[in-house]
């Protein structure tokens, strides 16, 4: 029986989520073609192209039986998904925002009844309901940006992820609905059905997101530089120590953090560790 994940159809969020499967082995094309479902995995899954906030619907009815999208669109939708995975992408905010000039400076100076442009407007209506402030909720497609000087409304709720568009368009924070990113959902009932394929892909996704940022490092270490080298490596237990065909020395191994390689290398250099190999890990499974 196949899996049918529905995967955004355009944007950053698509080309993370094609990066992403074909880790894990689901050949998903970077060229598409102009095709809406695609086989993968030796037709074992179907990857369906589709809108993004789509995405939370086809998964509650079971169009699909698993999802990648944003986490904003499930909450916006309220669709009755299970979320199995956080994913390391598609990091932003939904914010509240208004001009920097002649601009309330606070939600408490908005004007009573303001009205906010946003293309949410459930998060955006419970948002303001929590706070106890009448608001009229001006429902949008396009950019929001444009609308606090177009006349269409005093405020927006949109996203960032760098806060670069609004400063460029001259807006200013005023508040933070919510801390999004990309998120693996599932259809509960697909969840029951096929139970085992569905968590052999989250397992096959988390161990990637484990190995993200990890390299395998290996070096020869003299035995009586044993000690030195294991206390420069912060391995994610202890470092491995093997014995090599030539007396006197051992291959000591350890996975390391990235960004700490650079560091470390010269330390292990110093410690008396020779022939370093740094190589990438394609998954960690604890």
């Amino acid at each position: 029986m196949s899996l049918r994940i529905a995967i955004p159809n355009k944007g950053r969020l698509m080309e993370d989520t094609i990066d992403l499967l074909r880790s894990i082995g689901l050949r998903v094309p970077h060229t598409l073609d102009r095709s809406l479902i695609i086989n993968a995995s030796g037709g074992r899954c179907q990857v369906l192209l589709t809108r993004a906030q789509d995405i939370p619907e086809f998964v509650e009815i079971g169009a699909a039986d698993l999802g990648i999208t944003g986490l904003d669109l499930v909450e916006e939708t309220g669709c009755r998904v299970e979320r199995l995975l956080d994913l390391a992408y598609g990091q932003c905010k939904l914010i509240v925002a208004a001009p920097e000039h002649n601009g309330p400076d606070s939600l408490d100076d908005l004007p009573p009844n303001a009205r906010i442009a946003t293309s949410y407007p459930n998060l955006t209506k419970r948002f303001f309901d929590r706070r106890k402030r009448k608001t009229t909720i001006v429902p949008i497609t396009g950019a929001a940006e444009i609308t606090p000087y177009i006349g269409v409304s005093d405020a927006i709720v949109d996203l960032t992820q760098t806060g670069a568009t609004l400063k460029q368009n001259h807006l200013v924070l005023l508040d933070t609905i919510m801390d999004s990113r990309a998120v693996f959902i599932g259809c509960r009932t697909s969840i029951d059905r096929k139970k085992q394929e569905i968590e052999e892909v989250v397992e096959a996704l988390r161990s990637v997101q484990e190995a993200a940022g990890k390299r395998y490092l290996m070096a020869n270490v003299p035995d009586k530089d044993v000690k030195k080298v294991v206390d420069v490596i912060p391995g994610l237990t202890a470092p491995t120590v093997m014995n090599l065909a030539k007396t006197g020395v051992v291959a000591v191994h350890a996975v390391v953090d990235e960004d700490q390689l650079n560091a470390i290398i010269p330390k292990l250099k110093k410690a008396g560790a020779s022939g370093i190999l740094v190589i990438p890990i394609e998954r960690i499974i604890p």
